[in-house]
């Protein structure tokens, strides 16, 4: 069957959660001392494609969580444009992202930084990876390889780690226990997911995904899943930077996903509302908040967690979106053409 790697990869995804977290509460204590002996004030979050893009929501949860400076940017920037990156007399710390441990510019990236005596940490799937061996940390998600191309159980359970790291720098117990509670929500999460996207779009010539603070890199990385799997047209945006000059193709033959954040709520049903006006179809994943705007398709999540942890729960939806348009244009979701899982200079 095409595309039987990927269903059951997006399916596997809570086991890899429940690894991913048993393997970082092993090396909690070599995080700390990591941090203790650098004393970074700024965390620089890098790598290419999906990996950038969990990056981006780590990034901005670490800052949040832990108040120290920290920034996301594409592991290519470091190299091009590093001077744009590293600023002059700081002491940043670099967290490079590779499922594989071998991307050539992630790997580039973190040797650069090392040459400038920056310390480094990376989030990986390969224990034994060159980009493991060569950081002065690896963070490992043990279960979080795929068989298929594209990034599913890899990315939310790496994107996990650089949650977890948050918590462990910020000390927010609370935030960790959100965390731990991931595998049991996400299991329920994935069975509603692959249903309730099925038939989501099948006539849309256009997909724009949505999603402010933690949502945001969750928004980039579902473009990137529909972009990837299906060949789709997809756009990625803040909700209300999508009123800036996007909206213009909102309408018949668009659809608008919206990862929902309470920190944003009414605003965000604000533009639900114009978008469902203008004739798009509207789908809006949130959690159990009170809303007075309607969407065409609404998952109600019901999960009592932070925008934070919430975000995680996202990732099987955007995957199933992704998945079921591949499938239904008759494309293999396992094998996306032009693409391999590691890309290489």
């Amino acid at each position: 069957m095409r595309g039987s790697l990927t269903l059951r990869e997006i399916s596997e995804q809570p086991a890899a959660w429940s690894a991913a977290l048993q393997r970082f509460e092993k090396d909690a204590a070599r995080v700390d001392r990591l941090f203790e002996k650098q004393a970074p004030n700024e965390v620089i979050f890098t790598g290419c494609g999906s990996s950038y893009y969990l990056s981006m929501t780590a990034a901005g949860v670490f800052q949040q969580v832990t108040g120290l400076a920290a920034k996301a940017v594409p592991a290519s920037e470091i190299l091009q444009f590093p001077e744009s990156v590293i600023v002059q007399d700081t002491s940043p710390l670099l967290v490079a992202s590779s499922r594989s441990g071998t991307t050539t510019e992630t790997l580039r990236a973190l040797k650069a930084a090392s040459r400038r005596g920056i310390p480094t940490l990376c989030l990986t799937c390969a224990a034994q990876s060159p980009l493991a061996r060569q950081a002065d940390l690896a963070l490992c998600s043990p279960k979080g390889g795929e068989r298929s191309v594209v990034m599913t159980k890899s990315f939310s359970s790496l994107l996990l780690l650089g949650l977890l790291l948050a918590a462990q720098r910020g000390g927010d117990d609370g935030f960790r226990r959100e965390l731990h509670r991931l595998p049991a929500l996400g299991r329920r999460a994935v069975k509603v997911a692959l249903p309730a996207m099925r038939d989501v779009g099948v006539n849309a010539s256009c997909f724009a995904f949505l999603g402010a603070g933690p949502a945001h890199g969750i928004a980039w990385e579902a473009m990137l899943k529909m972009t990837e799997m299906a060949q789709r047209v997809a756009v990625a945006y803040h909700p209300l930077e999508f009123r800036h000059g996007p909206i213009a193709v909102a309408g018949p033959g668009t659809a608008a996903v919206l990862f929902g954040t309470e920190a944003a709520a009414a605003l965000e049903a604000a533009l639900v509302r114009d978008l469902r006006k203008y004739g798009a179809t509207v789908v809006v994943l949130r959690d159990d908040w009170k809303t007075d705007a309607e969407a065409d398709v609404e998952v109600v999540l019901g999960v009592d967690l932070s925008d934070a942890a919430r975000s995680v729960l996202y990732l099987p939806f955007a995957q199933a979106l992704a998945y079921w348009r591949a499938v239904g244009a008759d494309l293999n979701p396992d094998r996306p053409r032009h693409l391999t899982s590691v890309v290489r200079l």
